[in-house]
């Protein structure tokens, strides 16, 4: 059994220190799991694929790659950390793009409505979020994406690149913490070049795909990967077992909301993401683990689906003596996560296995077993769990969201790695035995 907290290792290593991402899932780990549990050609599936980890590391390791989120900037990053293109290919390109940059000049542009949308939100400055004059750089660096004669994966590089300068630590925005989900206004002593900030990032980017070019299935055609938007909950195209090996790391309940840690991004990328910022900020709520929702009048109550359920039913009347709107949140995550497992049970190989990484959390005080709900849950829905691996949090290395320790309860720190496994038919026998 390897070591698997990965001490000292560092998560952001070639493709994947493409982009930000909180509580992404280490390499180490995926590398792990997929090594493990599945072999060269099989079809390893995360439904609830984040930023793309699981595809990279599949992909490597020469297994068929399928990923889905319901979040588009997530899809479009995951997308382009498994793309195929060279260096020389992102070069011919870069120079058309600063061609179409140079003729845009100084140009005045109008800020999109989104923007203006996203500057104002959460306070009454039509610029919260932007100084002037970043916002302007930012909107003729955007409509440079837009309009130049680049290919579609070139055009998804770069938007990538742009949305990565407003959510890295050091953002081009007034606003600091973003990837945490909770940005908070922050001046700038000298105001950042948005274009060289844009280079710059180009150039991480480029010398990280370098050093990490994805391997051919035969020496000829890559290795088949696909990002895809799609619910976990219904995985809609994924045959009924098809799928070797599933590792997800699924979202803690009501700890991230990944639409408000985007949206200073998605403002600027309605284009690029098919979806206007309203209609992004208003699926959060639909969101696996979400801390959003509207539930109505009349407080909390047990749903009958866990009244027989003894973890989750403690866990979920123990919450709803302090706090009823977080228990109605839990149950319903508890609900979603009872779907995605179902999915699983479906799309698994008889004999395939499911590696899931998921944490306790503490939610007002209240410690919430959630490795302990999954593995009942996984049991109702006939996934036998084959062992448990505990991990600890490398906190300095990965993006959690920050808490109040005296509010909130304990800081995530320790991770359970769930084996599950799906039964084999039985074997048939006829009146004289085998």
């Amino acid at each position: 059994m390897p070591e698997l907290d990965f001490s000292g290792e560092s998560t952001c290593t070639a493709r994947h220190g493409l982009h930000p991402y909180a509580a992404r899932c280490p390499p180490q780990l995926v590398r792990y799991g997929v090594r493990y549990y599945s072999k060269p050609g099989d079809i390893v599936l995360d439904p609830m694929m984040g930023s793309g980890t699981t595809l990279v590391e599949a992909a490597h390791l020469k297994r068929r790659a399928i990923g889905f989120d319901i979040d588009p900037l997530a899809r479009l990053i995951a997308e382009v950390k498994c793309c195929t293109l060279t260096d020389e290919q992102v070069d011919r390109q870069y120079k058309t793009l600063l061609g179409t940059i140079s003729e845009i000049g100084k140009r005045k542009i109008r800020l999109p409505q989104s923007v203006r949308v996203a500057a104002s939100l959460s306070g009454p400055h039509p610029l919260k979020w932007f100084s002037s004059s970043v916002a302007q750089d930012l909107g003729r660096l955007a409509h440079a994406i837009e309009s130049a004669k680049i290919s579609q994966i070139s055009r998804k590089f770069f938007w990538v690149a742009f949305s990565s300068i407003i959510l890295a630590r050091t953002s081009v925005a007034n606003a600091r913490d973003i990837i945490h989900s909770r940005p908070h206004r922050f001046t700038h002593p000298v105001l950042p070049d948005v274009f060289e900030r844009f280079r710059s990032r180009i150039g991480l980017m480029r010398r990280r795909i370098k050093e990490s070019s994805l391997p051919k299935a035969n020496g000829r055609r890559a290795i088949t990967v696909y990002a895809l938007r799609g619910d976990a909950r219904q995985l809609d195209g994924i045959a009924a077992d098809s799928v070797g090996l599933v590792f997800t790391s699924p979202p803690y309940a009501t700890a991230l909301d990944y639409p408000r840690a985007h949206f200073l991004a998605v403002a600027w990328m309605e284009a690029a993401l098919g979806m206007t910022l309203k209609d992004y900020l208003a699926e959060g709520s639909r969101y696996v683990g979400s801390e959003r929702g509207k539930f109505g009048a009349g407080g909390f109550v047990l749903a009958p689906a866990f009244a027989e359920r003894k973890m989750c039913r403690d866990v979920l009347t123990s919450l709803a003596s302090s706090a009823a709107r977080q228990a109605l949140l839990v149950q319903r995550y508890f609900s979603d996560m009872a779907k995605v497992l179902k999915e699983i049970v479906r799309v698994l190989t008889p004999g395939g296995h499911a590696v899931v990484v998921i944490c306790p959390s503490h939610i007002r005080k209240v410690r919430v077993p959630t490795n302990d709900v999954l593995v009942e849950l996984a049991r109702e829905a006939s996934l036998a769990l084959k062992a448990q691996h505990m991990r600890t949090i490398d906190c300095r290395r990965r993006l959690l969201p920050y808490m109040d320790d005296n509010k909130l309860g304990a800081r995530m720190s320790t991770e359970y790695v769930l084996i599950f496994q799906k039964p084999r038919p039985a074997a048939r026998h006829g009146p004289y035995g085998r």
